[in-house]
């Protein structure tokens, strides 16, 4: 994701308006003054799709030294692309397509910035270009991404097989469809449509879609090799390439590949300085190390620039493994405020905040529990169940979370906070030999949860499993 938080100014004379980036700033600091590998992945590769230009094998060059010039031209390039959108709905208010175009461009902007108040503005984009436009697939396709956005993602799916039906070819429409399945939980579904999805063209949309999939069925060698091709299609220096490598480090940490983790991360940020999940990343790398003040330092840096839950959530992880009970307290409140912010431009984060919750300890299961009854009852995942397992265990309902601990675990994901959630449930309901599997396949990924370690170590050792 491109994280920029220079927006284009406001035009007085723009039909539907425009977030005023500033104000908002304010309002959520003046409120406190401050997430799902599903959640971030999912923004990162729309993102993906919406920019990707290359086919696989054929990358362009540019040197290490112009790379983040490329960067800053394409995010100016991004604004001026909503600029000269809004310009034309104004010249030309009674076509369709233009309409269509500034609702893409919002949804781009809404990526790179993180600002959910791009959501109402593209729907009311494409609500215009809908009065305008009869049997559009594109159309159908923008409003898919529009609700993979929001995590509305029974109806992405909803409206990408319509944009399809159109128009089979609807490059757009394939890719909401596998994003839409994926979210969904109908993995094996998914998996079919991403080989249709990479014989339509092989290139870092198809390629890192084909890599999360792996890794949510366990195969993280072929999940690695998938990324490492998604980052050998993107152009060098440009922001594919930068989501791509970060994407990679996420890989490379699950497999227990520190230094090569760290290494794909820094290549992402001297690319995009930017890109939040590389900074989270090298956050969990140094609270891994313990250096708890650079840990913090770097995602404060990050969310005083992009306060979204995830983040913040990995902020109020650092505060606790230090024991800094004001500092967790902070960023916690921060998480409630963007989760509120989130919901109120149209999003559904039921899933996500469920964690974020349960993760706070038992004092906060009860709202978590609350959550991941939303979440489940929306879709069937690998994450609502281990929202609801995790909501469980942290309520005092060990057994009960059993089953869904369970189910989280079946397709063996390589998601070390979900293994390590399962051990921690199979443990405490009596199944060490469950425990002992779950924990094992946790242990390569250290760096998952800062405040989690001394629990982990604790089970390690109770377990007699290698740590």
């Amino acid at each position: 994701m491109t994280i920029n938080e220079q927006l284009p100014s406001v035009s007085p004379t723009t039909s539907i308006g425009r977030p005023a980036r500033a104000g908002h700033q304010r309002r959520l600091r003046a409120l406190l003054v401050t997430g799902s590998i599903a959640l971030s992945f999912l923004g990162v590769t729309l993102l993906i799709v919406n920019t990707e230009s290359t086919a696989l094998g054929a990358a362009t060059t540019t040197t290490t030294a112009t790379a983040t010039a490329v960067v800053r031209s394409a995010t100016a390039q991004s604004e001026q692309q909503v600029a000269a959108a809004e310009q034309k709905t104004r010249d030309t208010p009674t076509n369709g397509t233009v309409w269509k175009d500034l609702g893409l461009a919002y949804i781009r902007r809404a990526y790179e910035t993180a600002d959910p108040a791009f959501y109402p503005l593209a729907s009311n984009a494409l609500d215009r270009a809908g009065a305008l436009l009869k049997n559009s697939a594109d159309l159908l396709a923008a409003r898919a991404s529009l609700a993979l956005a929001r995590h509305q993602f029974s109806i992405a799916r909803t409206l990408a097989n319509s944009a399809l039906a159109l128009q089979p070819n609807s490059f757009a429409a394939s890719v909401a469809l596998v994003d839409a399945t994926v979210e969904l939980g109908a993995y094996d579904a998914a998996a079919a449509l991403v080989d249709r999805l990479i014989d339509q063209r092989p290139g870092v949309a198809s390629l890192s879609r084909l890599s999360y999939l792996r890794q949510l069925q366990g195969d993280m060698l072929g999940a690695e090799a998938a990324m490492r091709s998604a980052v050998a299609a993107a152009s060098v220096g440009s922001l594919d390439r930068s989501v791509t490598l970060a994407y990679l480090g996420e890989i490379l940490l699950e497999r227990g590949k520190g230094d090569a983790a760290t290494r794909a991360f820094r290549d992402a940020l001297a690319i995009n300085p930017s890109s939040a999940v590389a900074a989270m990343g090298m956050a969990r790398i140094q609270a891994g190390a313990s250096d708890w003040a650079t840990a913090a330092s770097t995602l404060d840096a990050l969310t005083d620039r992009v306060p979204v839950p995830g983040a913040l959530g990995q902020r109020a992880d650092v505060a606790r493994a230090r024991h800094d009970r004001p500092g967790e307290l902070a960023a916690n409140q921060l998480v409630d405020a963007s989760i509120s912010l989130f919901r109120a431009n149209g999003a559904v984060v039921d899933s996500e905040l469920a964690i974020l919750l349960a993760d706070r300890g038992p004092t906060s299961s009860g709202p978590a529990l609350v959550a991941a009854r939303k979440a489940y009852a929306d879709r069937r995942t690998i994450f609502t169940e281990d929202a609801m397992a995790w909501a469980l265990f942290q309520s005092g309902q060990a057994k009960a979370a059993v089953e869904y601990a369970t189910r989280a675990v079946s397709s063996n994901p390589a998601v070390a906070s979900v293994r390590w959630h399962a051990a921690a449930i199979f443990a405490a309901a009596g199944d060490k030999a469950s425990a002992r599997i779950q924990l094992t396949a946790a242990m390569p990924n250290r760096w998952f949860s800062a405040s989690q370690r001394p629990a982990i170590s604790a089970l390690a050792t109770q377990l007699g499993v290698q740590s």
